[in-house]
């Protein structure tokens, strides 16, 4: 008797763990893959581990106009992201993108990210971060739920619209000794 009480407290931890492993397994990998754009990398940071951390490009979103509160609504086929939407209460959305909870950023998780990476693939990384001609491109895992999740990060070349784009001089002239553009009117 003794033996099957040793045996089962020796046992039974394992399969909890092995349990709460399969289910975590299973949460990571379900949901349907996006591919975001994103921009303002910043590799690895040494003393933290090594990670991307990069702020969404959502595509049809103005952060200084639309500025997520709680939820975002991903347009398109997927994986290919056409637009993004505020979400509304009440509104309905077939891929609703949801503030994390507990996230590093808090109310900012909508609008930045972070990726995880392994150490080679962050010596690799770094070198492509470098190269103002791609354009970086982040797959996030969006589960029914509305959570999601960067799963892999990759570059493509820019568009020649791109470049004119990011090549463009400012709209309008900056003058760093002139009145805040709230007063300027």
């Amino acid at each position: 008797m003794i033996k099957a009480a040793r045996l089962s407290a020796a046992v039974l931890p394992l399969i909890c763990l092995a349990a709460l492993w399969v289910q975590s397994d299973r949460t990571f990998y379900s949901g349907t893959e996006w591919e975001v754009p994103i921009q303002g990398y910043d590799p690895r940071d040494y003393l933290r581990g090594h990670y991307v951390e990069f702020s969404y490009d959502w595509p049809g979103f103005d952060p200084f106009r639309d500025t997520p509160r709680e939820a975002l609504c991903l347009q398109g086929r997927a994986p290919n992201l056409e637009k993004v939407t505020v979400l509304r209460a009440g509104q309905p959305c077939t891929y609703p993108v949801r503030l994390p909870e507990g996230e590093v950023y808090g109310w900012e998780a909508l609008e930045r990210g972070r990726l995880y990476i392994g150490q080679d693939r962050a010596a690799q990384l770094q070198e492509q971060l470098r190269n103002r001609d791609q354009r970086g491109i982040v797959t996030i895992r969006q589960r029914e739920d509305g959570s999601f999740t960067p799963v892999s990060i990759r570059f493509r070349p820019l568009t020649p619209a791109e470049k004119v784009e990011r090549d463009a001089p400012p709209d309008e002239r900056f003058d760093p000794l002139g009145p805040p553009a709230v007063m300027g009117q």
